[in-house]
This record gives C-alpha cells, structure tokens and sequence, in this order.
C-alpha cells in the first residue's frame, strides 16, 4: 500500500498525540461535528451505537461547542434562544439556529410540518434533544474511555477544548481533531497536545475510503461486536 500519512514534526522531534495513539477500545465515541458527516462516517464503521446531541446539527464553531460543553448544555436549544436562519437538505427542512452557542438544527424540522414562523414540533424536538443530553452527560461520568471526534478548529481551540474536556470528563478521553487539505494524503500534525490527535486529509464527501480506512483503523468500541 502507498505511504499515505505523512507527518510533520517540529524541530525538536517532541512527542506528540499520533493516529496510532488512538487506536483502541473505547465506552463511547461521539461526534463534536462540525456536520454529520462525522456521525455517518462513525456509523459507516461500526463506531457509533446511539445518537450524540450535535450529530445531525451544523455546528461551525469549536468555540460554540466548547462553551456547550462548559455549560453542560445549559439553556441548549431553548426557544428564547433560537431563530429561524434558512432552509436545508434542497429546503425540506428548516434550519433553526441556537444563537447562544452557534449552532443550528438542520434535520429535526419538516417544512410539511413546520414554518419559519411556527415550530409545531418543537415539544418533541426538545424531548429528543433533553434525552441525548442527559445520556451524553452520564457516559461523562461512567464511561472509563471516550473517544470524540470532530471537523474542524485551530490550535488554540483544540486547546481550549481539551482544557473543558477534562474537567468534565471523569476517566480518559481522546480527540481525534481533522481538518481540510488539499492533497490527497493524511497529514499528521504536531500540535504538542495531551489528549488530541491534529490531522488533515481531504474532505469529499464520502470518498477518500483508503485514508478513512487508515484513520479509524484499530479504533473499537465496547458496546458493538
């Protein structure tokens, strides 16, 4: 097979957080977004046995998510917080932002159910929501090793979010952090982070399976044969 991971290591050769460091069993492994791209690839591979909070959310803000997960989802996806941003999937669904956290809803709102201006099923949206929440926020605190994975953020972010990650996080945790490049090839990047994996590979759809082969090579999860 061609040599498609490529690394990039700073002068001083340090250690740092590679694809094979997060191989492995998880108790859970959940997506951070930023789309649900992430959760489909999860699901592709055997890796994903129930639905996170944000899965089939937009959520382009590391930021947004990070301060989610501070608040442990305080006031997430309340109605006084959101707004009626557009349409998606070819307009058949609403696009319902939480402006709080930056967020948006883009799966759980039908146009033959629902309009800009009046949210029918909202009630059973926030049920659906309130109980992934509280599911999330348990495997915080029960589960030995989690794995997030998530699209898109800087250094300093990623730091951030790994800071938030371990005070709330009980047992061990990983984060497998990706972001777009051009080249087809996995690019390892040493960002001198304790818990997270930096890499960039191309992002087209649902093709490149030889490099999404390599990166959730090793990776399983408890729960799944």
């Amino acid at each position: 097979m061609v040599n498609i991971i490529h690394k990039i290591n700073n002068i001083k050769k340090e250690k740092f957080m590679e694809l094979k460091n997060i191989q492995g069993n998880y108790d859970a492994i959940f997506s951070l977004g930023n789309q649900c791209f992430v959760a489909n690839k999860l699901h592709q591979y055997n890796l994903r046995l129930y639905a996170g909070v944000i899965d089939w959310m937009i959520s382009l803000s590391l930021q947004g998510v990070t301060k989610l997960l501070q608040n442990r989802f305080e006031s997430f996806m309340e109605k006084e917080n959101m707004i009626f941003s557009g349409y998606h999937d070819y307009g058949t669904k609403l696009l319902l932002k939480d402006t709080k956290y930056d967020i948006a809803s883009a799966h759980d709102f039908l146009v033959t159910e629902n309009t800009p201006e009046n949210w029918s099923t909202y009630s059973n949206f926030k049920i659906k929501i309130d109980r992934r929440i509280q599911r999330f926020l348990n495997k915080l605190n029960t589960c030995n090793n989690i794995l997030f994975v998530r699209i898109g953020g800087t250094y300093e972010e990623a730091k951030l979010l790994e800071l938030v990650l371990s005070k709330i996080v009980k047992g061990k945790f990983q984060v497998l952090l990706l972001n777009e490049i051009e080249e087809y090839k996995i690019m390892e990047y040493n960002w001198d982070l304790l818990h997270t994996c930096s890499i960039g590979i191309p992002m087209d759809g649902n093709q490149n399976q030889e490099l999404w082969d390599q990166i959730l090579k090793g990776i399983t999860h408890s729960e799944i044969p």
